[in-house]
């Protein structure tokens, strides 16, 4: 075949690539990882400030100086924003990052820029309820239900902080039935929002324990039988809501209002209406008053309409039947009781419980678990048996510094042990030598830099 033969082809190719090359659209790259936020189609979506967890971990830094390098910055310059906002993010203030207002909007913003993802105002509350006052809608901690860490790590799901566990509303798990718990079994400390770098998911944010718990061992934490009712009515409302803000976007409570003051003026129902929810006559002309700047919190419209037997949807879709039923009633009906009812304590059953803690049948636990075991309220066990109260949580105190002595003991013996064996290698002695024989993370603990420093001056050298 002769040369000439070669030339197209020879001719082509020497033409630079992008010619030959079709264009296509390269999508932008994040600054972090885009992790794919969990459950953002179920009422079990993650919260955002779980989600930053996440991100912290994922980047092996601790999430609380992954906001302070790289979220705090950003936010200091964000206009509208005040300064000690931005340092809240932080702090204890973080838990906002969930609601609304400023400081959630600009997370959400600066979040989606970091990680190329299109989805994260999901893990927030407007995204939920709608445009109501974020007034008593969040949690100050984070709780969890121990009985879904325990199962989630046993079949090897990941653990993450659904937003559902952040409501003040939710007080019961949707899947056990059991309360939410906001202490640690062990330290008996409340959770931090954004964890530290000594934890891991699931893990006590002070003590490192872990939060899980097996379902069986809470079968004796049943809740009221009227709690129960109230909090699964909450939750198939919560559903509802967040079903309605997937196809239509936030959802807006002006509707509720409009449709429940034309009902009100047309069948001047009031009054009855009044008797029945409980609300008085001046809040619920409040709420129906344009030029009224007051709006109901979310726990109250959800009070307002279980003793009506409605919801709010449904008073969004003008659907209001339920509502003529109830106001022509005219009685009160059934109360939420979205706290624990006051009853009599039974001093016979909780004098067993609290010797068998005493006596050492039963491993050593603070008043909070144990009033939640037995289901009354820790002041009410204060007032009833003050001295076996007082005993036990001095016992209880002693018992955590008990423990946190024997696990400081560990990581130095374990520091010691690890030091030695990279000496006897031929290694140099430094303190990543060391980490590399050790749990991730665990050299970032003073005690056990110090142990290190103590082994290798006890080795005779200069640490």
């Amino acid at each position: 075949m002769s040369q000439r033969q070669y030339l197209p082809f020879a001719v082509q190719i020497s033409k630079p690539c992008h010619t030959l090359l079709p264009k296509r659209d390269i999508p932008p790259r994040s600054q972090l990882y885009s992790l794919v936020p969990y459950e953002t189609g179920t009422i079990w979506r993650e919260s955002l400030t779980g989600y930053i967890n996440r991100l912290g971990w994922t980047h092996h830094v601790s999430p609380r100086a992954f906001v302070a390098e790289l979220i705090i910055p950003h936010l200091k310059d964000h206009p509208g924003l005040p300064q000690q906002s931005a340092a809240m993010f932080g702090a204890h203030g973080a838990m906002s990052l969930n609601g609304e207002g400023l400081l959630a909007g600009a997370g959400v913003a600066l979040l989606k820029q970091l990680t190329v993802r299109t989805d994260l105002q999901l893990l927030t509350l407007p995204w939920w309820v709608g445009d109501l006052p974020r007034r008593g809608q969040l949690r100050e901690t984070p709780s969890w239900c121990p009985s879904c860490l325990a199962l989630w790590r046993a079949q090897g799901q990941p653990l993450y902080q659904p937003l559902l566990w952040m409501f003040h509303l939710v007080t019961l798990c949707p899947r056990h039935r059991t309360p939410l718990v906001d202490q640690c079994p062990w330290c008996q400390k409340r959770q931090m929002i954004l964890a530290t770098n000594t934890t891991q998911p699931g893990e006590c944010t002070f003590c490192g324990t872990f939060l899980g718990q097996d379902s069986r061992s809470l079968l004796g934490q049943v809740a009221h039988e009227e709690q129960m009712a109230w909090q699964a009515w909450v939750l198939s409302v919560l559903e509802e809501l967040q079903t309605r803000c997937l196809a239509s976007g936030p959802i807006q409570w002006e509707p509720f209002f409009r449709h429940l003051a034309t009902y009100l003026k047309a069948h001047k129902a009031y009054s009855a209406l009044s008797r029945v929810t409980g609300i008085t006559r001046q809040a619920l002309h409040r709420w129906v008053n344009i030029d009224d700047p007051y709006t109901p919190t979310l726990q109250t419209l959800l009070k307002f309409c279980y003793v009506c037997n409605i919801t709010p949807v449904q008073v969004m879709n003008n659907h209001l039947d339920s509502l003529r039923q109830a106001s022509a009633q005219g009685t009160a009906g059934d109360s939420p009781l979205p706290h624990r009812p006051m009853r009599r304590v039974d001093q016979e059953r909780c004098q067993a419980v609290l010797q068998a803690v005493l006596d050492g049948r039963e491993e050593p636990r603070g008043m909070s678990q144990i009033a939640q075991q037995l289901g009354y309220a820790e002041r009410s066990l204060f007032y009833h048996f003050p001295q076996q109260c007082a005993e036990i949580t001095q016992r209880a105190k002693a018992s955590r510094k008990q423990r946190k002595e024997q696990r400081l003991t560990r990581i130095r013996d374990q520091v010691r042990q690890a030091t030695l064996a990279v000496y006897a290698s031929g290694s140099y002695l430094s303190q990543h030598a060391v980490s590399l024989l050790l749990s991730p993370g665990l050299m970032r603990m003073p005690v056990a830099r110090e142990s290190w420093r103590a082994a290798v001056q006890e080795l005779g050298l200069k640490p």
